[in-house]
């Protein structure tokens, strides 16, 4: 997507109608380490795409091709636009308040996408994600490191005490909340989707840990493997990401569905299947 004339030439190539725009650079640590990437990918890359739509789609401003008339830009997101907060839950009428580049290149592309809405009448709704986990996730997010550290015999290390909150959304449910929004969404409207499972970096680490003691009993347990360690740069305040959802379950219909404790067990499961689970990242 940072390259626009490959992008447009997909659109005429397929004569795509409808979009459903996953694509994103997404590690914090990797966005305060190379910003510059995720500026071009998730900024740049999503006007891209969005302009390659308008082009395909629109005859001019609120003038729509008669084929494209129902074509609709779903813009998947996150609620980390809307910073760490004390107390209390962002909702979709919060202002955005990002901490990290990954945020703020997140924060950037969602307005992209409303500006399209509002300049050209364009037919985009955003879904704005918070933690999503689940069977076959990359091995570089918190869940799998966790257990890669476990099963290899490695210490587990919990950063800034484990006490940073965020809430977290079986990739199920993540999908039927895309697939909701895509389908039922109002036009130039945002949506939160959460699991209303806000829970520490802690409490994670030793839900994995205890159900590695039922599934590989031994002489010690996971859980004093753990070893709290500071992150590079040094300490930081802990960080609580807390959202509603609201606005999803009242307008459209849609809760999730599994819960915490039904989703993890899934998760691990799945992961403990794996042969390159044991490969230490």
């Amino acid at each position: 997507i940072r390259n626009n004339e490959m992008v447009e030439q997909l659109f005429e190539q397929y004569d795509i109608s409808e979009v459903a725009h996953f694509a994103a650079k997404t590690h914090v640590g990797e966005s305060m380490r190379n910003p510059g990437i995720f500026a071009e990918t998730n900024v740049l890359g999503t006007f891209h795409v969005l302009d390659a739509a308008r082009k395909h789609w629109m005859n001019g401003p609120f003038e729509p091709k008669a084929a494209y008339a129902a074509s609709r830009f779903l813009h998947i997101s996150t609620d980390q636009v809307y910073g760490p907060r004390v107390e209390g839950f962002a909702d979709e009428t919060h202002k955005y308040e990002p901490i990290s580049p990954y945020a703020a290149s997140k924060a950037s592309s969602d307005l992209m996408v409303s500006g399209f809405h509002e300049s050209y009448g364009m037919d985009t709704v955003i879904l704005q994600a918070t933690n999503v986990y689940g069977p076959h996730q990359q091995n570089d997010k918190l869940i799998p490191i966790i257990l890669q550290k476990a099963l290899s015999d490695s210490t587990i290390p919990v950063y800034s005490g484990g006490e940073d909150v965020h809430d977290w959304l079986y990739i199920d449910d993540f999908w039927r909340a895309a697939d909701t929004v895509f389908h039922l969404g109002n036009a130039g409207e945002t949506y939160i989707a959460g699991g209303d499972a806000p829970l520490k970096t802690l409490e994670i680490v030793e839900h994995i840990c205890e159900s590695l003691d039922r599934h590989f009993p031994g002489n010690d347990s996971y859980l004093n493997r753990i070893r709290f360690v500071e992150p590079a740069g040094g300490a930081k305040a802990p960080h609580r990401f807390a959202v509603s959802a609201d606005k999803l379950k009242q307008q459209l219909e849609f809760a999730p569905e599994a819960g915490f404790d039904q989703g993890i067990r899934e998760t691990i499961e799945w992961m403990l299947s794996k042969k390159r689970l044991w490969e230490v990242v």
